[in-house]
């Protein structure tokens, strides 16, 4: 029998409702609902993950949570890590029982910026942070990691690697010794996501995907790699490949690990339930 999925990161936005001002003149702008999901019987449940909309945390997330959607079982909330309010920011999102964890994107911020999260890190308590970040950040997130030991951390997108020119090339190499410093925090875990918005082409995401999962996955293992289809940026009808696609990617990827991968890691890291 197929092994069920965790979908451990997904988004929906709705701009009438809540703004979201990258999607703007783009091929992702419009409302991307759960009802247009990109479906796969194997499936069971997800986790949706913050859109960087232009609203604050709770409203996000009350109106994530209004929509009903069947298999959410979970949520990661928008915060600040340098805020001065992020105490009664976590204590407002703690009563939201959907909430598992928070993002506060790190991504094209410099590694000054990205050291100043760890005492935010530090508030955290038993609440997951997503990372994330391009590979040319990786070795600030192992930095990061290191200070803030007891924080469950979760590398979204392999660390968003140079997926257009491949493994072998100086970029990759890089990326390579970037993951590599990340994996080596046994506090990190990491997301096998997001690499067809890293590939420039549908030719280049085909040829080089692969390597870099497999890369992912020599780094971390199985049992610190989970399934995330980053619909709809980087699987549906706007990206290219479906989820379906990017699960059988995945798996092959995983190899007698693939259950852990399609939800004992998720289920761990998140708490999830159900």
């Amino acid at each position: 029998m197929p092994v069920a999925v965790i979908d451990a990161h997904v988004h929906i936005w709705d701009p009438a409702v809540l703004p979201v001002p990258w999607v703007e003149g783009s091929p992702l702008a419009g409302p991307r609902l759960p009802r247009d999901l990109d479906g796969d019987d194997r499936i069971s449940a997800r986790v949706f993950v913050e859109a960087d909309m232009a609203a604050t945390p709770l409203a996000e997330v009350d109106w994530a949570t209004s929509l009903g959607w069947d298999g959410l079982i979970g949520i990661v909330a928008d915060v600040d890590l340098t805020a001065g309010t992020l105490p009664s920011d976590l204590a407002e999102l703690r009563l939201r029982p959907l909430v598992r964890g928070v993002r506060d994107l790190l991504q094209n911020r410099t590694d000054a910026a990205i050291a100043a999260c760890a005492p935010g890190l530090g508030l955290l308590g038993d609440v997951t942070f997503d990372a994330c970040v391009t590979w040319q950040q990786l070795p600030a997130v192992a930095a990061l990691a290191t200070v803030a030991p007891e924080t469950a951390i979760v590398l979204d997108h392999c660390g968003k690697p140079p997926v257009t020119d491949g493994l072998d090339s100086a970029a990759g190499k890089r990326w390579l010794r970037g993951i590599r410093s990340v994996a080596a925090c046994d506090n990190v875990t990491v997301k096998l996501s997001g690499l067809r918005a890293e590939a420039a082409d549908a030719a280049s995401f085909t040829a080089h995907a692969p390597a870099f999962l497999e890369a992912t996955l020599e780094a971390f293992g199985t049992e610190r790699a989970m399934f995330g289809s980053d619909w709809p940026v980087s699987t549906g009808a706007d990206a290219g490949v479906s989820t379906a696609q990017w699960i059988d990617l995945v798996r092959v990827a995983a190899g007698t690990g693939w259950p852990q991968v399609a939800a004992g890691t998720a289920s761990r890291v998140y708490r999830l339930r159900g």
